[in-house]
């Protein structure tokens, strides 16, 4: 347990208390780093003042973020081996073939993002983003950014950009192009996908951008056009590749191994709210190890497995979610709504659950007040790890216990002691 203290995590204050009304920072978003929504119904989503993390808190995150990584990813690897286990995350028979299809194909590269709540105790995972969590180009771009404002009391600990690159080029055992999937009606997802382009292309590999319905069966493998692929980097929910005319071919080549995703197409398991519940339910036929890991998730459950009259009493010691809401969608926090609100919103997902939407309830984290230039706010701090190991962070501030893409998004730094703040 880590004990309340002003110095563990706080905002230090540039020497310039608006850097990014220099023109040329400002530039460095949308022409550099890709940052193309720093924006958000007129108020700045991003900026540069650094949100430090002490050796102690640093080293916390990442235990929470490690271990919740590996006990989420054991109890959803259950349900590739027991139909029960898997119709209770409630797939479209598309969505569990693509899942099949990675796992017999030994298809394992996985990037998490774990997210982390600073609570009254240290860090509490409230939820895992595993089937193609973002973040990127605010995790390169800011710390650099900010470094470049005059900030150089801090070691920057994230190198997911550079990781995931490694990672993507080793997969294609030097042969065929990395594919990057993404949505392409969306800027967010093009900056994600063309700065991850960019920096593989500078360390000499070829990429393509291209929508999921571009892939084409060639031979065991797959093609888009003439360029055959041998990497798919998915920047593309699962769950919405459903219907697609192209996923015999798709199915195809990667249970026979020929090509390899990443994140693969069996993480949608981690990545519904649902495994959380799961681990929770299982607890008994866990390892020591894992059951010990539990310490870092809220108590979670599926929406009908607690009774309605109970969740409607204890509004505020609850939060409601839908099991593959992202972005901070259809997430309703008890203790922000009105009675009225939180009743209606509960009916609704118990509607839906029964129709096959699955949604999940969990155990509200009270969060520690961070101290920021712009005021008190909670932290939510987004965790990366890739095959297990961490790699990086992904902050964002709020004013209420809810983060969604309105939150101010900010440069992480863990403190070091050798050096003086400005």
């Amino acid at each position: 347990m880590i004990e309340a203290s002003a110095d563990t995590i706080h905002v230090a204050t540039l020497r310039s208390r608006e850097p990014l009304s220099n023109p040329l920072f400002e530039q460095a978003l949308s022409q550099r780093y890709l940052i193309f929504d720093a924006y958000v119904s007129g108020e700045r989503r991003v900026d540069l003042h650094p949100l430090i993390l002490s050796p102690t808190v640093h080293q916390q995150a990442v235990e929470c973020a490690e271990t919740t990584a590996r006990l989420i990813s054991h109890v959803s690897a259950r349900a590739h081996q027991d139909e029960e286990e898997a119709q209770r995350y409630g797939f479209s028979d598309d969505v569990r073939r693509l899942a099949r299809a990675s796992w017999s194909g030994r298809d394992r590269s996985a990037l998490y993002r774990v997210d982390l709540l600073w609570g009254q105790h240290g860090f509490r995972a409230c939820e895992i983003n595993a089937d193609c969590p973002g973040g990127h180009n605010e995790a390169l771009g800011l710390p650099l950014l900010s470094q470049a404002a005059g900030f150089w009391s801090g070691i920057n600990p994230t190198a997911v950009i550079d990781k995931l690159c490694q990672e993507l080029i080793s997969l294609t055992q030097g042969h065929g192009a990395i594919a990057l999937i993404y949505a392409t009606a969306y800027a967010e997802d093009l900056q994600v996908c063309a700065l991850v382009q960019r920096e593989l292309q500078r360390r000499g590999a070829t990429a393509l951008l291209a929508p999921p319905t571009a892939l084409r069966r060639k031979g065991k493998g797959l093609c888009i056009g003439k360029q055959s692929v041998s990497v798919l980097y998915r920047y593309f929910p699962t769950e919405y590749m459903e219907g697609q005319r192209n996923l015999s071919a798709i199915l195809d080549a990667v249970s026979s191994g020929s090509v390899k995703t990443l994140s693969n197409f069996a993480e949608i398991f981690p990545q519904s709210k649902l495994a959380f519940a799961r681990a929770h339910s299982l607890r008994s036929e866990l390892s020591a190890i894992d059951q010990q890991g539990l310490r870092f998730l809220p108590q979670t459950f599926a929406v009908t497995d607690v009774p309605l009259a109970q969740l409607v009493a204890e509004r505020s010691q609850w939060v409601l979610k839908r099991a593959l809401g992202r972005v901070g969608e259809e997430v309703f926090v008890g203790s922000l709504l009105r009675d009225a609100d939180w009743t209606q919103v509960l009916h609704k997902a118990l509607d839906e659950h029964t129709q096959g939407e699955v949604w999940i309830v969990q155990a509200f984290v009270p969060q520690r007040i961070v101290p920021t230039p712009f005021g008190p706010r909670l932290l939510t701090l987004g965790a990366y790890v890739l095959n297990g190991r961490f790699c990086g962070y992904f902050a964002r501030l709020t004013p209420d216990s809810h983060a969604s893409h309105n939150a101010l998004c900010l440069p992480v730094f863990v403190h070091s002691d050798s050096e003086r703040e400005p």
